[in-house]
């Protein structure tokens, strides 16, 4: 990210701070992760600085009367590294919304209801889960979208988001609006969700994709988990994806590890997909630190098909504020 863009998410900051700060609370928070990554892929092996996903979030809340809060979320994805990628403000889940005793309305970009995966051990740089169908519901990577979050009744949590459909240009008809569901039940030491998500695209078919998860918590720092995930695509058998995770984080330090293994990989019969992963990580900084320091070091294997097996090691430093 450009320095100004860095000015504009700082100046975004203070304006917002000075509306909400009569009535409400605002916060600057966000994370910081860079460090060297060595990879081979497709049999070439290079090294190079990179950035692990750095973010700024502007974070506000206000009580408004008769019952109501008004929500304010705006994040934007940075470079470290200097690569560019999705290069302007605002470009993660930023949303606007409004909350009761109906529950809480939200209206932006990335408030998908279907989730981005329930635990995936925590990991730092490859913080991936099973393999999914490329829905837009919930906004995506380009579309807005309306959420519902139902009140939280004794660990159940429900949502419900929608996304129109993409437009229509001269060579493709409008495709359908999107959706996703998903319920969440948390209760001491276990967990688990149930999504889905579902669109008709324009040159015909329709997309489904469902999650279904488990974690559970059998001792202090210790989270097991697995996931499950079926799609099913405009044509092709249905890809059928399953991740397992394990994390041990007692005190500073942590291990965690994860395995995924999909099968009819791409919506191709007999297509494959295996990715292993290991990392640690040690906390530098107390728990009452302003800046939450840690360096971790974290290994992925990803192997597709027939293909060579690719491989990155990452290691770096993360700074929570």
């Amino acid at each position: 990210m450009n320095q100004k863009h860095i000015a504009l998410l700082i100046a975004s900051t203070l304006m917002a701070g000075h509306a909400f700060a009569l009535d409400g609370d605002i916060k600057f928070t966000g994370k910081a992760e860079v460090g060297m990554a060595s990879k081979k892929e497709n049999g070439i092996s290079n090294r190079a600085v990179e950035d692990g996903g750095s973010e700024l979030n502007v974070v506000g809340s206000a009580d408004i009367g008769n019952g109501l809060k008004a929500l304010l979320q705006v994040n934007t994805d940075i470079k470290l590294d200097n690569n560019k990628g999705t290069d302007h403000f605002a470009n993660g889940d930023t949303f606007v919304g409004l909350q009761g005793d109906f529950g809480t309305v939200k209206v932006g970009r990335g408030i998908n209801a279907y989730g981005d995966g329930y635990f995936k051990a925590n990991l730092y740089a490859y913080d991936v889960g099973p393999d999914r169908g490329d829905i837009a519901s919930g906004g995506g990577s380009s579309r807005g979208a309306f959420k519902y979050e139902a009140p939280n009744l004794n660990g159940l949590a429900l949502s419900f988001s929608y996304s129109p459909g993409e437009d229509k240009t001269t060579t493709q008809p409008r495709a359908t609006d999107a959706w996703a569901a998903s319920g969440t039940y948390e209760q001491g030491m276990f967990g688990t969700r149930l999504s889905f998500g579902q669109q008709k695209v324009a040159a015909g078919g329709t997309l489904k994709d469902t999650l279904l998860a488990f974690k559970l918590v059998p001792a202090a720092g210790l989270t097991l988990a697995t996931e499950f995930n079926n799609s099913k695509n405009v044509s092709g058998p249905t890809q059928k994806s399953v991740g397992v995770y394990a994390e041990y984080k007692p005190q500073r330090f942590g291990v965690r590890a994860g395995y995924i293994n999909t099968k009819d990989y791409g919506y191709v019969n007999n297509g494959k997909h295996k990715v292993s992963l290991l990392g640690a990580d040690y906390d530098l900084s107390g728990k009452d630190s302003r800046f939450q320091t840690s360096l971790f070091a974290e290994y992925k294997s990803d192997k597709k098909n027939n293909g060579k097996r690719d491989s990155y090691l990452f290691g770096g430093v993360h700074i929570g504020f």
